[in-house]
């Protein structure tokens, strides 16, 4: 049991920074690569009296590109997870998913949550599990709002994934074969003392939660 837990904790973080690498490499492929092209066109293009209008779009695109190679040098110096923490590592998750456009995120921290608690190994394999269930959700939800809440019930750490999505059969989930996803999540929820239970209402989205003993 000890080694399957440091063996998690391990793939744990390495999941974490392949992600994070994903991230970078799409951001840049897809998005700065595109920006920093255009403006090259446009440059080559210009007359010998620039118009001020035409400066100052190009200027706007260049900022953008700036503002972007900021965002990924600063993924790039926190790719390690406990550099910035649970919640920072959290926030810059649901950050680069409202960067897309395509949806809205939202996190919520209970005042009386204390995350610090948390053992530096557990928190690891918490984050990836509430990562992997917003992964699952952005496959599958067919969603544009997902919420995070974070609070305690009963002495438990109780972290709750909600979105608007086109919800499912839990019965299904009973079955055989609940999926890659699901099944990390639950695996990952009985090495480090943790439930998931998850509400589900189709046309009407899922709530997954995840009660975790906080002492």
């Amino acid at each position: 049991m000890k080694n399957r837990f440091e063996q998690t904790i391990i793939k744990s973080q390495l999941e974490i920074q392949n992600q994070t690498l994903n991230y970078i490499g799409s951001e840049i492929h897809d998005d700065t690569a595109q920006v920093v092209y255009l403006s090259m066109l446009r440059i080559a293009h210009l007359k010998e009296k620039v118009d001020e209008k035409e400066k100052e779009e190009i200027y706007n695109f260049l900022k953008k590109v700036w503002n972007d190679l900021r965002n990924i040098s600063h993924s790039l110096i926190n790719n390690n997870f406990h550099q910035i923490g649970f919640i920072e590592s959290l926030e810059q998750l649901l950050h680069n998913i409202n960067k897309t456009g395509k949806y809205q995120s939202f996190l919520v921290i209970d005042e009386d949550v204390n995350l610090d608690i948390l053992d530096k190994s557990v928190d690891v394999i918490l984050y990836r599990m509430i990562q992997e269930v917003i992964n699952n959700t952005l496959k599958h939800a067919a969603c544009d709002t997902i919420h995070v809440n974070i609070g305690k019930i009963n002495q438990q750490l109780k972290v709750e994934i909600k979105d608007n999505g086109i919800g499912f059969n839990t019965e299904d989930i009973k079955q055989e074969n609940t999926g890659v996803g699901l099944n990390n999540i639950f695996s990952r929820a009985k090495l480090i003392n943790a439930t998931v239970h998850i509400n589900s209402i189709i046309n009407q989205g899922t709530t997954i939660t995840i009660l975790l003993n906080s002492k």
